[in-house]
């Protein structure tokens, strides 16, 4: 390798590739998400087909997201680009930059293999014979903003995936079921519109006995109110509901 151009560091290369996961995974998690809560039937088989297709175009977007000039978005904001190993001026060609991200899928083994060698070069790196340089200085402000905006997002995904967890579970559908028949909560709300995207609570499964607790935004015609409803289940039984309240 030539020495004169500085090869990026493992940190600024480890938070690049955060920003692209972050990224990445926004893009492919929120459409999955509101796919699936649009849809009527939640069998298991319809939700790991889409679930896979959700995987594959991710798999697709990891591959060519340094295409453009060897540089992604989370390299871009870092400074960074990825260059042909023989010469680190050169960018390398398309077959090489989509090479380089095929072993992402083993991404633990490629963060030991980065932290471990002393080239900096991951197992994508040996094998498409390509390193990630400094290809501009960036300030550290810039940085310390690029990473803040990463976690915000990475909290609205695990947000969003949670919400989208809750909702897709027995538990849930059952209490979304009592609270649509229960004449309480439609004579208090006037009429049930729908229901809230993000639901609280929890769930506890212990040798097929559960316990379920939500609290859930009944969104109603003349007004909206907050239902917190307790569940129990027995093994071999459906879930069902012992306790309800609610208030404004």
């Amino acid at each position: 390798m030539e020495n004169h151009t500085q090869l990026a560091t493992r940190t600024s290369r480890v938070f690049a590739f955060l920003i692209d996961h972050v990224i990445i995974s926004f893009i492919i998690v929120i459409p999955f998400v509101f796919y699936m809560m649009n849809q009527d039937n939640s069998e298991s088989g319809i939700v790991l087909t889409v679930f896979w297709i959700a995987m594959f175009f991710a798999f697709i977007f990891y591959s060519l997201k340094d295409v453009v000039k060897g540089v992604s978005i989370g390299k871009w904001i870092f400074g960074l680009g990825v260059r042909d190993e023989d010469n680190l001026k050169t960018i390398p060609p398309l077959t090489k930059l989509i090479l380089r991200n095929l072993t992402i899928v083993i991404w633990p083994i490629e963060f030991v293999v980065l932290a471990a060698r002393s080239n900096k070069q991951r197992l994508g790196d040996r094998l498409a014979k390509t390193a990630v340089v400094k290809v501009r200085e960036v300030s550290a402000i810039k940085k310390i903003i690029a990473v803040l905006l990463t976690i915000i997002l990475l909290a609205v995904i695990m947000f969003v995936s949670i919400a989208f967890m809750f909702k897709g579970t027995d538990s849930y559908q059952t209490a979304e079921n009592y609270i649509e028949d229960s004449s309480q909560i439609i004579r208090e709300t006037g009429g049930i519109e729908g229901f809230g995207f993000l639901p609280a609570g929890s769930i506890q499964i212990t040798n097929g006995y559960g316990e379920a607790y939500f609290t859930i935004k009944v969104k109603g015609e003349e007004k909206d109110i907050y239902v917190d409803i307790y569940l129990t289940k027995k093994p071999r039984n459906e879930w069902d509901v012992q306790e309800i309240h609610y208030s404004d």
